[in-house]
């Protein structure tokens, strides 16, 4: 799940595939304007995915609920560093 919410925050932060749907946002937002760093921030964005990943595998009946908060961010620092590791695109 952490390589899976790396990928995710790759998607939407950094790859082409998502230029048009991140463009617009921040097209809509004043420069320099604070959601649109959360928006590009690797990870700000891994808080959110790496949540998402947490919640969906208690959910799920994966780990208990109780585990959720500590996987949460578990997954997003695992995808910080990774991508404090990769170059700039």
């Amino acid at each position: 799940m952490a390589l899976a919410t790396a990928r995710v925050t790759r998607l939407i932060t950094r790859d082409r595939l998502f230029d048009a749907p991140r463009n617009a946002v921040l097209r809509a937002l004043p420069d320099g304007h604070l959601l649109a760093y959360l928006v590009m921030c690797d990870w700000c964005v891994s808080m959110y995915t790496g949540t998402l990943a947490a919640v969906g595998g208690a959910w799920a009946g994966w780990w208990p609920w109780a585990y959720a908060p500590a996987l949460a961010l578990a997954f997003s620092y695992v995808t910080g560093y990774l991508a404090s590791r990769e170059g700039e695109d």
